[in-house]
C-alpha cells in the first residue's frame, strides 16, 4: 500500500481572498474519507479536525477545501453540501466514484452545541451522538430533517458513501475551539468499535 501524500490545488481567488482544494490521499483506500469542504476561515478548524482524524487512522483519505477573504470568507467560500460538484472540484474528482465504506463531513455551526445528522442509519447517528455526549460539555442532538440534517442524497457525505449514508457532524465554536480533540478520539473509537 503507498503512502498517502497531501495535494493541494489552487481553486479559485478575488480580490481578497482565496479558496485552496487539499487531498490526502494514497490513490487506492476506499475505507473512511474525512471531509470538511468549508474549512479555513468558512468553519474554522474544521479542516484541521478532518485531518487530524484522518492521519490518526491506519487507512483514510481527508478532502477538504480552505476559504480566506479579507471581508467575509462563509459568505465567499460557503456553497451548500448538496451543491458540491466533482467537475467543480478536481481534487474531489479523484476520489468521487470510490464508494467509501464510511465517509465523515465535519462542519461549523453557529449555535453551541453539536448536530449528528447525514444519510447514515438512525442507531449508528444515535450511537455516535451518545459517545460524543458523554465525552463533550454541551448538547449533542440527532437531526433527520431540517437545514443540518445533511440526509439529503445530493449531499456529498452521502453519495461519497459506498451505501448512499455518510455521518455529518456539525459543532458549534467552542467545540472546535476547546474540545475537537475528544471529539476526534470519539469518531476514532467509534470507527474502531464498528459503530460507523
Amino acid at each position: 500500500m503507498a503512502r498517502p501524500t497531501i495535494t493541494t490545488r489552487p481553486l479559485e481567488a478575488t480580490e481578497t481572498g482565496h479558496l485552496t482544494e487539499l487531498l490526502y490521499d494514497d490513490g487506492s483506500n476506499d475505507e473512511v474519507l474525512v471531509c470538511a469542504a468549508h474549512g479555513g476561515e468558512v468553519e474554522p478548524g474544521t479542516a484541521e479536525q478532518a485531518l487530524e482524524l484522518a492521519t490518526r487512522l491506519p487507512t483514510a483519505s481527508c478532502w477538504a477545501c480552505l476559504g480566506y477573504d479579507e471581508r467575509d470568507a462563509f459568505e465567499e467560500w460557503h456553497p451548500p453540501s448538496s451543491a458540491i460538484d466533482p467537475e467543480e472540484y478536481p481534487l474531489l474528482a479523484e476520489i468521487a466514484d470510490r464508494g467509501f465504506e464510511t465517509v465523515i463531513s465535519l462542519h461549523g455551526l453557529g449555535d453551541d452545541r453539536v448536530l449528528v445528522g447525514g444519510g447514515i442509519d438512525a442507531d449508528a447517528k444515535r450511537a455516535v451522538a451518545s459517545r460524543l455526549e458523554a465525552a463533550l460539555t454541551l448538547p449533542v442532538e440527532t437531526v433527520s430533517d431540517g437545514p443540518y440534517a445533511g440526509a439529503s442524497p445530493n449531499n456529498f457525505v452521502n453519495w461519497l458513501a459506498a451505501d448512499g449514508g455518510g455521518l455529518q457532524l456539525e459543532q458549534g465554536r467552542s467545540v472546535r475551539e476547546r474540545e475537537g480533540d475528544a471529539v476526534m478520539s470519539t469518531l476514532e473509537a467509534a470507527l474502531a468499535d464498528g459503530v460507523l
